[in-house]
Order: C-alpha cells, then structure tokens, then sequence
C-alpha cells in the first residue's frame, strides 16, 4: 500500500503521455483524486506503538552501502502525506487549459513530495528531497511569469547547494552506523539507537539545518522565495509553500530532533533566533508591499517562522502547536493564493494600488478570500488560531520572551491581512480593469476551494484530530531530546562539582 501511494502519480504521469492533450487536466485529477483516496485508506494502518511506524515495507537496495528502499507510515507522515494529496489535487484541477507537460511534472512532484515524507531510510530521503526540485524548478521555469528564468535558477542553485551539506551528514551518520554496528546503515529505525559524540552531532545537525532553513524558507536563507513565488503560477505558488516548505520542518521533527538530540540542545537558541528574525521580518515586509501575491508569500515566511519558533522550544506542546499549523498553513495558504490568482485574473494586475471593488462586482470571490483572510490572520474559530495558540503556549512554557515577541506577529498579521482585503475588495474599480472580465469566480473553482473552506471551519472549531494523530511520533521524539537535556545537565553539575 505505501509503494501505492508512492507510485500512484508517477503511473498517472506516465499514463498521461499517452493520452490526448486535452484530457491531460482530466486524467492528472483523477490520479491526484485516487493518491489522495489512498492516504485516507491508510489511516487506521499508521499508527504503531511508542512512536514506530505503523507500517514499514523496507526491501534491499544497494547491500554493500546498507540502503533500504524503505517506506514508513506513522501519524506524522501520515497528516503530512494527506496534505500533499489534497493540496494537488485542488492544484491540478484548479487552472485549465495547461500542456500535458505541465500535468504530468505536477504529478511528479507530487510523488516525490509523498516519498519524502514516507522515506525510512536516509539515502531514500535525501534522492526524493533531491528529486523533487526537478519538477518544481520547470513549472517554475515553463510556465511562470516573464522572469520565470531567473527566479527558476535562482530556485535551483538555493536549492542543490545546501543540499550537498545533508548528503555529508548523511554519509557521516551511515558511517558511524559501520563504526557502532559493523555494518553501513542508513535506516532510520536503526538510526535512532546511534550513540553520536557531540563534536558528530553537531556537525551533522548543522549539515541537515542548513538545507531545511533554505527549503522553509527562513531568513536570512529566503531570498529565492520572492522571485520563484511572484513568478510561479497560482497553483505551483501553492504547492511551494504548502507542500515543499512542509519537507523540511518535517526533517526537523523526523531527522535532526530524535537523531542529534544534544545537538538540538545546543543550536535550539539560535533555530529560536532565525525563527523569531523570520516572524517579525516576514511580518513587516509584507505590510509594506504593493503586490499582493507577495504579501501572502512574506506573510508564509513569517507564518513558517512561527512553526519553527514552535520546534525550537523542544516541548511536546511546541511540536504539536508546530505540527497543528504546519497542516493549517498548508490549507489557508493554498486557498490564498489560488483565490488571488483569481483575483489576478479579473482585474489584470497584483498591484494593491491598481485593485479594489471586488466586493460588489463579486461578492461569492470576495467572501471566500475574506474568510480565508481571517482564517490566515488567526481569527479565534478559524484553524490558524489553534496552531497559533498551542505554539506560543508551548514557546512560553519553555522561553517566555520568545512568545511575547512572537505575539507582535499576529498584531502585524492582522494588519497586513485586513489591508490585503481592503484593497482588493473596497472602493471602485480603477480603470486599470481588464475591459470585459468576468469580476465573479467560476462554479468549478468554487466547488474546489469548498473543502479547503470547510477545513478551516472543523480544524478550528475541532483541531484535536491532528494533534492525537501525531502523539506518539511527538512523544518519541520529546523523549529523545528529553533524555539528552537531562545527560547535558547531569554532566554539566559534575564538571561543576569538580
């Protein structure tokens, strides 16, 4: 069943270039449709006891190195693996009218999404997190804007060079495996049960931080995001930002947390550093930006900084808060920019200062970005408030100032957001309008954006599904960095008391 879902979209891709062009949008949605039935066929089958995957298929790879082509599934990858298919699905049926190619590489990424989530081995981690820059950077480069080439490049070198740093890590954990068992091993399962000096650990935390701070993105490692966000198209902006940003605060929790404990120790103040630098600068350069797309790209930068803020705490109430709204971002954030590529469309331009009077020539487009509005600046009720919460409670159990300069950030967000809104939705329509466009959002679209709509509402109201699903991973990690806390500080009292 894991292998299933893996290689559900890659068939549909393949599948694809045998079909007719113009049922290439057709036959990529019911691909997308089918991996996302899978994942939810396969939640009563994650979850597993004290924290192991609830389902493992591991076959040989390459014996003489120890790779495992292995496939895990617990309650953390599984929210995960549900978003992805979710979130591509709306993406792929969302805008009409594309080439085949531009089908079958969204089908690809997709793919390549899940196995990271689902990879149990690090050498499967590492090719998946590899292979997955390749379609996103030609949707970027195909068929985005008139910079498209720069920002696809620019995309592509953030994206390979850090990387090269994790393959060292990887190499470095493979080999202590050698050193400790008599064997190369990449396993994550056989991974956990290292015991790494701290000079490795934090060398190897390191190697794997720096490639995930550049894929969330967080700052100062952001700089690829507002080109390759302002020149995507809608649909690949919001698999960037809800799907592609995930893989990496999910290596966090799945990699650098349980595997170099001490080391998270040691580098949690400066992970709660760059997170609170990547909140407040987020915050502030969105409230400042004429073009609208880039105010919900900032404003992710600033969102995804508050869910590392949540995985910097090292609590069990911080990972879940963090875990919550990574699920939450990844919904609201896919409705914004879907919706404001819509808007897009009728008026001609993302300029905020050439918008406005949506509100009365499309009031079905208008409500529906006014909720998602409200939903993304964490309006008790709406989903983003209960990841919000349940973060800065957990940062301030642990960091009380942290939390109380996190809280600036929802001040800002419900700026920048209701400004957002306003200039979109108020006032008259400039003449800057494109003569004769259909001001009101099709039937289709209404009827794709619904369930995201409908998710905001029950995970705000109901968040408690995704914090029990990710309990026990949670769990195991906390005890794991939980141990190493408690060494650090026993060995520390000694060389005090000597």
């Amino acid at each position: 069943m894991l292998e299933l879902l893996f290689f559900l979209p890659i068939i549909g891709a393949l599948l694809l270039l045998l079909l007719p062009e113009r049922a290439a949008r057709g036959g990529a949605f019911i691909a997308a449709l089918l991996t996302l039935a899978v994942s939810l066929v396969l939640i009563p089958s994650a979850f597993g006891h004290s924290g192991a995957y609830g389902m493992l298929s591991s076959v040989t790879w390459v014996e003489a190195w120890g790779v495992h082509w292995a496939l895990g599934l617990d309650g953390l990858s599984l929210v995960l693996t549900i978003l992805t298919a979710l979130v591509t699905a709306v993406a792929i049926a969302w805008t009409p009218a594309r080439p085949r190619t531009y089908y079958v590489l969204f089908l690809l990424l997709e793919a390549f999404s899940l196995g990271t989530f689902l990879a149990a081995d690090l050498f499967v981690f590492y090719v998946f997190w590899e292979a997955m820059i390749i379609p996103a950077y030609l949707l970027i480069a195909g068929f985005g804007g008139p910079r498209r080439a720069k920002a696809a490049i620019k995309f592509l070198i953030y994206s390979l060079a850090p990387s090269l740093l994790m393959l060292v890590a990887i190499v470095t954990l493979g080999y202590e495996a050698f050193l400790q068992f008599g064997s190369w091993s990449f396993s994550l399962p056989v991974l956990q049960h290292l015991v790494l000096p701290t000079s490795v650990q934090m060398w190897v935390f390191a190697g794997f931080a720096i490639a995930f701070l550049v894929k969330i993105p967080a700052f100062p490692f952001h700089s690829w995001m507002p080109e390759a966000y302002a020149e995507s198209p809608a649909p690949v902006t919001a698999m960037l930002s809800a799907v592609l940003s995930k893989t990496a605060l999910y290596g966090f929790l799945r990699i650098a947390l349980p595997l170099m404990p001490v080391a998270a120790h040691r580098f949690a103040p400066a992970l709660g550093v760059i997170a609170l630098a990547s909140i407040l600068y987020g915050a502030l350069v969105a409230l400042t930006q004429r073009d609208g797309k880039l105010v919900i790209g900032y404003s992710s930068l600033s969102h995804l900084g508050l869910v590392l803020l949540g995985i910097a705490a090292l609590s069990y109430t911080g990972l879940e808060g963090a875990v919550l709204q990574m699920v939450n971002h990844g919904i609201y954030a896919t409705a914004l920019f879907l919706l404001f590529g819509v808007v897009e469309e009728r008026m001609g331009t993302r300029d905020l200062q050439a918008m406005g009077g949506l509100e009365a020539r499309g009031p079905i487009l208008a409500g529906l970005f006014l909720i998602t509005v409200l939903t993304a600046l964490g309006l008790p009720g709406l989903q983003g408030f209960a990841g919000e919460i349940t973060i800065l409670t957990g940062v301030y159990l642990v960091q009380p100032v942290w939390a109380w300069i996190a809280v600036i950030s929802v001040i800002l967000a419900a700026a920048y957001f209701i400004r957002l809104f306003q200039k979109v939705a108020h006032g008259t329509a400039p003449s800057t309008d494109q003569p004769g466009g259909r001001p009101e959002i099709g039937g289709m679209q209404i009827a794709l954006v619904a369930p995201l709509i409908v998710l905001m509402f029950v995970l705000g109201l109901y968040p408690n599904p995704v914090p029990r699903a990710v309990s026990r991973p949670l769990k195991s990690v906390t005890q794991s960095v939980g141990v190493a806390a408690t060494t650090r500080a026993t060995a520390t009292s000694e060389v005090a008391g000597k």
